[in-house]
């Protein structure tokens, strides 16, 4: 399946595999195993899937186990692309939700194509690691984070390959590999998904890819030596990046803008999930009114006003963290938006106040737990 085509390169999609042929020689930047680092003799650039995001830990197994030399050779001999001239990613998304976005300005035109996947491998930069790399390969090191995501989840990977329709230094390239960086991290940070390894935002996932490509320039062409968010080629490897990566959430995890809105797509990573709301209806509330808020868990958290609320008391916690928010005023602001989380469940703003006062007894509390308590608080007294 032709999937995109320029005088430059002829990008096709075949049953695991995405491939990109060039037309005529390209500088290529590329984070490959095999073939990558800077490049100038590639012929091909290409992205596939290697196995199930789930439970498929016996192909896993063979895949690693074959080693980088032998896995790039078998995947491009299944493919049928050169394997000394081919610069090959692998992931466990689709490669049937594969995005191709383009942005364009004058003579510059950048295309992107892209597959993500964040629910099983969210991370932020500077998370705590759980590898170390040795001669003989990975070791596992302990992790200050205990919390693992659950096995149904899946793996998560980033795959961004950018084509440049003119010219580009070394240099260039390696700027452009912020740029497109920058791209994917706002994308995730914008849809405000969980860090897996910490509290924190993620900015991307832990195994995240990329290859950039601009043709050599030849008689009659100059190289671009700049790739900033100063400048036009570096805005447009950052927009269609972005426009990639978020579509590619939604094609491959379902995540979007609308499905973000939630209380517990803001505080879940602070420890405000739906057990943990379940399980304080059923400490705070009779039976019956737990029962009651349990069976309508679901449009509770979805509530555009409550999730409104808890997207503002994520903000408290995480600016507190950053110390942008000092110490001494964190667990006001803090108590505040929790009993704004409460009055407005109860559709009574006017109680703000009493909400405060209740809270504020409560207010040395975890931010999740306060969190929870608001929200039952909040549901009975919308009834009472």
């Amino acid at each position: 399946m032709l999937l995109d085509e320029t005088d430059l390169y002829a990008l096709h999609r075949q049953g695991r595999f995405l491939a990109a042929a060039f037309k005529r020689p390209h500088r290529v930047l590329s984070t490959c195993r095999i073939n990558g680092g800077l490049r100038e003799d590639l012929t091909h650039i290409a992205n596939h899937q290697s196995c199930e995001g789930v439970a498929h830990a016996a192909r896993h197994r063979s895949v690693v186990g074959l080693g980088p030399e032998a896995g790039h050779a078998a995947a491009c001999a299944e493919a049928e692309l050169p394997p000394a001239t081919t610069a090959l990613m692998s992931t466990a998304a689709n490669m049937q939700c594969a995005v191709v976005a383009r942005a364009a300005h004058a003579e510059l035109t950048v295309q992107v194509v892209a597959t993500a996947g964040v629910l099983g491998n969210a991370t932020r930069a500077g998370d705590p690691a759980g590898w170390h790399e040795l001669p003989s390969g990975s070791a596992r090191v302990e992790r200050s984070v205990t919390d693992t995501p659950p096995a149904e989840a899946g793996s998560g990977t980033i795959v961004t390959l950018a084509f440049v329709n003119q010219p580009c230094t070394p240099a260039c390239l390696v700027k452009a590999a912020t740029m497109v960086t920058e791209g994917k991290s706002t994308a995730v940070l914008d849809l405000r998904m969980p860090s897996l390894q910490s509290p924190g935002l993620a900015t991307g996932t832990g195994t995240d890819q990329l290859a950039i490509a601009a043709p050599l320039e030849d008689d009659g062409t100059w190289a671009r030596h700049w790739a900033g968010s100063h400048n036009t080629l570096g805005e447009l490897l950052g927009r269609a990046t972005h426009d990639a990566v978020t579509r590619c959430l939604l094609l491959q995890n379902g995540v979007c803008p609308e499905l973000r809105r939630t209380v517990c797509g803001a505080l879940g990573r602070h420890g405000c999930d739906e057990p943990t709301l379940r399980a304080c209806a059923e400490a705070e509330l009779d039976a019956e009114s737990a029962r009651l808020f349990a069976a309508n868990l679901l449009a509770l958290v979805h509530d555009p006003q409550s999730a409104a609320a808890a997207y503002c008391l994520a903000e408290s916690v995480d600016l507190a963290r950053a110390g942008i928010l000092h110490p001494e005023v964190v667990r006001e602001a803090t108590l505040n938006q929790a009993a704004l989380l409460a009055a407005t469940v109860a559709v009574q703003p006017e109680r703000f106040a009493e909400f405060r006062e209740r809270l504020g007894a409560r207010s040395d509390t975890a931010p999740g737990a306060l969190a929870a308590l608001a929200m039952v608080w909040g549901f009975a007294r919308k009834w009472s």
